[in-house]
């Protein structure tokens, strides 16, 4: 059965949060700390089993020093 596109697209999100990440050499606790987001939220997000609210990935965008806007770059592709 196929992937509805939502799901989709909450996957892409916690995967693109976990290689910026990885890019960055920080843990998921380094930028639980730098974001103001809990660990197991963003353990939940990076595995996309949760879809992050917009002030949620403000937060973590921040924590990665990225700009929000360009955090989505990756639906261009």
């Amino acid at each position: 059965m196929a992937i509805p596109k939502v799901e989709l697209l909450i996957q892409n999100v916690g995967k693109r949060v976990r290689d910026l990440r990885q890019e960055k050499e920080m843990t998921q606790l380094d930028l639980a700390i730098k974001s103001g987001v809990d660990e197991r939220q963003i353990q939940r997000l990076e595995n996309g089993h949760t879809s992050p609210t917009l002030k949620t990935l403000y937060k973590v965008t921040n924590g990665l020093d990225i700009d929000l806007f360009s955090f989505f770059s990756f639906l261009k592709e």
